[in-house]
């Protein structure tokens, strides 16, 4: 079953390439972007919005990694969290790349896999955001933060603001309309 799901996809992957008649490789099929809506412009500034908010979330994800805070030091049900926020960046910012940044359009067989994977790929991040939120605020609770209460604080905040993006994000991919070229 799995096979023939694989082999769906890579037919469906080149299907509307050919070849042409001086040995050319030539793409055939459907061309994809954003839609603007009543003012012009307005697609292209949606894909720079959604853009950014990625780039804020990876440095929000990542430097959460960078703190030195008492609670984060070794801690498996903090290093758990951050293990899967980091997966989740990943096929997010990978599924992204393929829909968001190329200006000539994107090809309806990248579009359909790469469109479903991206919220997914949000509220994975938003789970594990909040679980290592969580866990690191009942440490700080029963434990105490010692002297770093500074670095866990921004820790916290980081985490927040990491799983409201990935959420906003994803609410706003899904809002998002594409249009052929």
């Amino acid at each position: 079953m799995a096979y023939e799901d694989r082999k769906k996809k890579r037919e469906a992957k080149f299907r509307d390439i050919i070849q042409d008649t001086e040995g050319n490789i030539v793409y055939t099929g459907d061309l994809w972007r954003i839609a603007d809506s009543e003012e012009a412009g307005s697609g292209r500034r949606q894909r720079i919005t959604l853009i950014a908010v990625i780039v804020v979330i990876a440095l929000a994800v990542i430097g959460s990694g960078f703190i030195d805070s008492k609670n984060a030091i070794g801690s498996f049900y903090v290093v758990l969290p951050y293990i899967g926020e980091v997966s989740a960046l990943f096929g997010l910012a990978w599924n992204a790349v393929k829909v968001l940044l190329p200006y000539g359009g994107v090809r309806t067989s990248v579009l359909e896999h790469a469109r479903p994977m991206i919220p997914g790929a949000c509220r994975i991040l938003t789970v594990f955001a909040l679980a290592g939120l969580l866990f690191s605020g009942i440490y700080m609770i029963r434990h105490g933060a010692g002297d770093k209460t500074l670095d866990g604080i921004a820790y916290l905040m980081l985490k927040a603001a990491a799983a409201a993006l990935a959420e906003w994000l994803c609410r706003r991919f899904n809002a998002t309309e594409w249009e052929k070229i």
